[in-house]
């Protein structure tokens, strides 16, 4: 019979002096310079990798003191609940409430995720949404990408337009003749979003009074706000 010459046993103890380890301390450990050998024996025992610095530290699953978010690091090393940074960046997709922005997305995870948004858009694990300036990412999930994007709009700031009253009555002739007047300047679209506009600032029954006001059809309106909170634009 073939006596073990690399034992697994030698990997616990070590872990749990260490608490993370590379692979170039596994190979130390094991008195092996072949990475496969270190795999097998890792195979062994209930171990995880991190998904910072590209997967370089190992840990026992027993150390790790995970976070409400499923999220351990110990010194610079990050470790997840979820494994790898691709299916970590996914989860967080999927369970943002407003959806999340790629900044907001590295600011919780504490890496870099351009790539892996890149990655997970490609294999159509993620969607995103564009909003003024950037892009929202999504649920892959229709309606729960619809959820997270009215939310998030819901959640923006009303500026530049916070400061102005929402109007609650029907504007004087001079004031819906100067209106009539500034929609005659604008092309279709402009005048779809505009008239959509208005009638997210009025909020129940804006697109009723908005089309009333404006002379515009109620399905323009309506069309111009739903482009609006899609981002559709």
């Amino acid at each position: 019979m073939r006596t073990e010459t690399f034992r697994a046993s030698a990997l616990v103890p070590m872990f749990r002096r260490r608490t993370i380890a590379t692979m170039a301390e596994l190979k130390s450990t094991l008195g092996t310079s072949v990475d496969m050998t270190v795999f097998r024996k890792l195979r062994t025992i209930d171990y995880m990798t991190s998904y910072s610095h590209g997967g370089q530290y190992y840990a026992l699953r027993e150390s790790a003191k995970f976070d409400g978010k499923g999220l351990w690091s110990c010194r610079d090393a990050r470790f997840s609940l979820h494994g790898t940074l691709l299916d970590t960046a996914a989860v967080f997709v999927e369970q943002a409430v407003v959806g999340v922005f790629a900044a907001e997305l590295a600011e919780a995870l504490g890496v870099e995720v351009k790539d892996a948004l890149v990655k997970l858009l490609r294999d159509e694990r993620v969607t995103r949404e564009r909003l003024p300036g950037r892009y929202l990412y999504c649920s892959p999930d229709p309606a729960r990408r619809r959820q997270q994007v009215a939310r998030r709009h819901a959640a923006l700031p009303e500026e530049p337009f916070s400061d102005v009253p929402r109007p609650t009555s029907k504007p004087s002739d001079e004031a819906r003749a100067a209106i009539i007047l500034f929609l005659s300047s604008l092309n279709e679209k402009q005048r779809r979003l505009f008239a959509g506009l208005e009638s997210m600032r009025m909020g129940r029954g804006g697109d009723q009074r908005i089309a009333e006001w404006t002379g515009l059809a109620l399905h323009t309106v309506a069309k111009g706000r739903h482009e609006l909170l899609s981002g559709d634009i």
